[in-house]
């Protein structure tokens, strides 16, 4: 599968247009609206239903709504070329074709998104609720979901069911094919969200500062999509899920036993955060990331156990030990 950037220009773009203050141009003719204020623009459509023998009046047509894909030198030459040749790949049409057969509308999409943003905003009254728009990214597994401030895009190529076959002709693992389903959009959306509003130390992060992070963004998807099940959350197939909680204090022991929970090594600690199969020095059985499990675990015990501390109070706290302290976690064999 040829992989393609964002639009022409990448990633960046979204970037720069939230971060600069400016937001994206909205033009409400072509947006699927709700009345209560979140709208979805289909760059996917709008770019598909170009003549390609005509792309340059087609993109001057699209432009206003979708600026933030195309950029200020969408015109130049080089860039119509690469336009072009996105929209008649053959990779990227069969992908576009299973998105428009999968999400025919956005509309359920839509009052999720929206339902979980009015719960966000009950613990972050100034957040924003984004424009938001869906996109063929070509398969960009490391982001599929792309959100800064007043925007959010979504790869919908990313989440069209295990059984497409146009996964596995990408060379795409298995483990992480299992994740491409529906039900993880919003939850990916939302970990979107939470990664802006959680506070960490940057620097020499060590596994228990990053375990409690991921453990903070997974305990957010509590409160903003509470109806959600915990294997979409954290993207576990449910056997997976269920190994983790059956095997939750020898996951711990393996941690406290081998003097993991302090290393800022990231060869170390990467082996209990990265996304894999199986977690390095546990069997098979074990899910990947098993450190995000843990994590979240833990940022559950603390709230439990310290009832006054608000969601944001947690986002804010960047001392993980104190959290740690805090949780009494000691979870059994």
């Amino acid at each position: 599968m040829n992989k393609f950037s964002i639009g022409i220009f990448g990633l960046s773009l979204l970037l720069i247009s939230c971060q600069s203050g400016k937001g994206p141009v909205k033009n409400e003719s072509n947006a699927v609206q709700v009345k209560q204020g979140l709208s979805i623009h289909r760059y996917e459509k709008a770019i598909f239903s170009l003549d390609p023998q005509k792309l340059r009046s087609g993109l001057a047509g699209i432009y206003p709504e979708y600026s933030l894909f195309l950029g200020k030198d969408w015109q130049d030459t080089m860039n119509l070329l690469r336009m072009y040749n996105f929209i008649n790949d053959d990779n990227i049409k069969e992908l576009y074709k299973l998105v428009i057969k999968n999400y025919p509308d956005t509309a359920q999409l839509q009052s999720d998104l929206f339902n979980a943003f009015k719960n966000a905003t009950k613990y972050f009254p100034r957040l924003q609720i984004p424009t938001v728009y869906t996109y063929v990214s070509g398969l960009d597994i490391d982001e599929p979901v792309i959100y800064s401030d007043s925007a959010m895009v979504i790869g919908l190529d990313l989440y069209l069911g295990k059984d497409v076959a146009a996964y596995r002709k990408a060379g795409i693992p298995e483990y992480k094919i299992s994740g491409f389903t529906r039900d993880r959009v919003i939850p990916e959306c939302m970990l979107a969200v939470a990664g802006h509003l959680i506070k960490t130390n940057e620097e020499n992060l060590s596994l228990l500062d990053q375990m409690i992070a991921a453990g903070k963004t997974l305990y957010f998807l509590d409160q903003v999509i509470p109806d959600t099940k915990d294997e979409f959350k954290i993207g576990y197939p449910a056997e997976k899920l269920d190994w983790a909680k059956q095997n939750e204090g020898n996951i711990w022991a393996f941690i406290i036993g081998n003097q993991l929970l302090y290393t800022s090594d990231p060869k170390v600690s990467g082996k209990l955060m990265v996304d894999a199969p199986f977690t390095s020095g546990l069997v098979n059985e074990s899910p990947g990331r098993i450190g995000e499990w843990v994590g979240w675990q833990i940022v559950k015990a603390y709230m439990s156990e310290n009832s006054s501390v608000t969601l944001e109070q947690l986002m804010d706290n960047t001392d993980s030990q104190s959290i740690l302290r805090g949780s009494k976690y000691k979870p059994r064999k």
